[in-house]
């Protein structure tokens, strides 16, 4: 039934197009103009995730950082491998090596403490959304003790931007004959068609929401939600 739908969808979108391109040529030199907006929202279930966590370490030997951050690390990453996921899923995010020296209120005097810390983080994508809470905390018992946030997305982004874009027009369309005939008028043809803006936003889940499940010891649960698209259109047509 949604494959029809988006088909039936595209196929305005398509006929919208060569009715405008067609009418642009015969527009009567002292038509009216008729202008509408059209705008759409599409919500969709995310079939991907993607989760972003890491290992943080210090110490005032920057190599003992490195060499702690890297062991911790290592168990990390063979704990997911033992889930089953592949190496291609988990991708090197960031790492860095920053010092931070505690001058506050100390006299010249004293010694400057510098403590080293490393910070290294991955990022796993999975499609298997139901694991997303088995996931992080295996990788924080394993030794990640930072969690930054759970996006979830759709892989195939294309198809319901266009999808919404569609229905924008035919809501535009529709609302255009609306005023037409309402004023006693008839629609001619489309003079132009812009797409003012279009949006996609992934959806992230907190850290707090998935700190909160693993404190208590139970498994972290995390619902995905739904994921929105918009689209706004503005036609032009001539009676």
């Amino acid at each position: 039934m949604m494959n029809v739908r988006r088909t039936s969808l595209l196929l305005v979108v398509m006929l919208l197009l060569v009715a405008g391109s067609a009418g642009a040529a015969t527009i009567p030199e002292l038509s009216g103009r008729l202008q509408v907006t059209g705008n759409a929202v599409i919500t969709g279930t995310p079939d991907l995730a993607l989760i972003n966590l890491g290992v943080e370490t210090s110490s005032r030997s920057a190599e003992v950082a490195v060499a702690e951050n890297a062991e911790r690390m290592e168990s990390v990453l063979e704990a997911l491998k033992a889930l089953g996921l592949d190496q291609s899923a988990i991708t090197t995010s960031g790492f860095n090596v920053y010092s931070y020296s505690d001058t506050y209120g100390r006299s010249v005097d004293e010694e400057v403490t510098t403590t080293y810390h490393v910070r290294n983080g991955i990022t796993i994508t999975t499609k298997n959304l139901e694991d997303v809470g088995l996931i992080v905390d295996t990788a924080v018992k394993a030794g990640a003790n930072q969690v930054q946030n759970v996006t979830f997305d759709i892989a195939d982004k294309q198809e319901m931007q266009l999808q919404a874009l569609a229905v924008a027009i035919e809501q535009a369309l529709a609302k255009a004959n609306v005023m037409a005939q309402s004023s006693g008028e008839t629609i001619g043809g489309i003079v132009r068609i812009d797409e003012e803006y279009g949006t996609y936003v992934a959806k992230s889940e907190s850290v707090q929401m998935m700190a909160v499940g693993f404190d208590r010891g139970a498994q972290t649960s995390i619902n995905p939600g739904e994921i929105e698209v918009t689209a706004r259109v503005t036609m032009e047509f001539w009676f």
